[in-house]
C-alpha cells in the first residue's frame, strides 16, 4: 500500500534505538523527511549513520532532554527551521524505573512524570497550533499496553500510560474537527533493547534464568511469542498517514493479542 507519505514531514522522540528508531526508519521507506530527536548525540550519531548505510543520507537529528520544555521549544523550531511544516509528531521516551509499587521514590516518580506525560503535553501544546494553522496533522504517541492492563514490575508505566491516553483522547475531541489527529499506540512484548533490559532486572530479582523469563512471557501472548519491530512501525506509518485519515482518539495494541480488554 502506498501510504502518500512522500511530501509529509515528521519528528520522532526518543529516536536513537529501539521502537523509536524503527518509526523513523519505517517512515523515511515510505519516502517522508524525518527529524530524530533523542537525550543522547552519541546515540543520535550512530542511528543517523545506520540509515545513512541504508541509503538514507538527508536525515536530520537534534538532541532534547524531554524533561525539560527549554530543549521541547528549541525542537520544535528546529524542526519548522528544518522543514518548513510539521505534518506529525510521535512521541516517545525511554521507559520509566520499573519496580513494585511501595518501592518508587518521590524523586524516581517525578522524573517519571516529566518524562512520559509532561513531555506529551508540552510537546502537543506547541505542535497542534501549528497543525491547526497549516490545515491539519497527525500526533502518535507511543505509550505501552501498561495503559490498558497492568505490567508486573513497572508501577510508574502502570500509572502514566493510562494518563496520557487519557489527555490524549480528550484532546483528540477538541481538535478533530482541524482535521488534527491524534491517536495513541500500545506495543507488547517488542523485542527491543529495552526489552531484553526489563528481562534481564526480572530474571535477576526472581533467580529464574533469561529463557525462563521469555517463556514465561511468551505464554501470556496468545500468539506465544514476541514482536518484531517492524511489526510494530509499519502500524504506525500507517496512522500517521493520510490513509488513517478517519481514526483518531484511538489506543491500538500491537501485542500479539496479550490485552484481553474489549476495547
Amino acid at each position: 500500500m502506498n501510504l502518500d507519505l512522500g511530501d509529509k514531514c515528521f519528528m520522532v522522540t526518543a529516536a536513537s534505538k529501539g521502537l523509536g528508531l524503527s518509526v523513523a526508519r519505517e517512515l523515511l521507506r515510505e519516502g517522508a523527511r524525518v527529524l530524530l530527536s533523542s537525550s543522547n548525540r552519541s546515540n543520535l550519531e550512530i542511528a543517523a549513520e545506520k540509515l545513512k548505510t541504508e541509503g538514507f543520507s538527508d536525515v536530520p537529528i537534534w538532541v532534547t532532554d524531554l524533561t525539560k520544555k527549554e530543549d521541547i521549544q528549541r525542537l520544535i523550531r528546529m524542526a519548522q527551521n528544518i522543514f518548513g511544516k510539521i505534518d506529525g509528531v510521535v512521541t516517545n521516551c525511554g521507559g520509566p524505573p520499573a519496580g513494585p509499587p511501595l518501592a518508587i521514590t518521590d524523586e524516581q516518580w517525578q522524573t517519571a512524570f516529566d518524562s512520559v506525560f509532561m513531555s506529551v503535553v508540552r510537546l502537543c501544546r506547541l505542535v497542534v497550533p501549528i497543525m491547526e494553522e497549516q490545515g491539519g496533522g497527525s500526533v502518535l504517541a507511543i505509550t505501552s499496553t501498561s495503559a490498558k492492563q497492568p505490567i508486573e514490575n513497572l508501577t510508574t508505566s502502570n500509572s502514566l500510560r493510562p494518563a496520557v491516553a487519557g489527555f490524549l483522547k480528550y484532546l483528540s475531541n477538541e481538535i478533530a474537527a482541524k482535521n488534527v489527529r491524534v491517536n495513541v499506540i500500545a506495543p507488547g512484548r517488542i523485542l527491543t533493547d529495552r526489552t531484553l533490559e526489563l528481562d534481564a532486572a526480572l530474571a535477576k530479582r526472581t533467580g529464574k534464568s533469561m529463557d525462563e523469563v521469555r517463556a514465561h512471557y511468551s505464554a501470556e501472548i496468545p500468539m506465544g511469542r514476541l514482536g518484531d519491530v517492524d511489526e510494530f512501525s509499519t502500524v504506525c506509518a500507517f496512522l500517521l498517514s493520510p490513509r488513517a485519515s478517519y481514526i483518531t482518539g484511538q489506543t491500538i495494541c500491537v501485542d500479539g493479542g496479550r490485552v484481553q480488554s474489549l476495547f
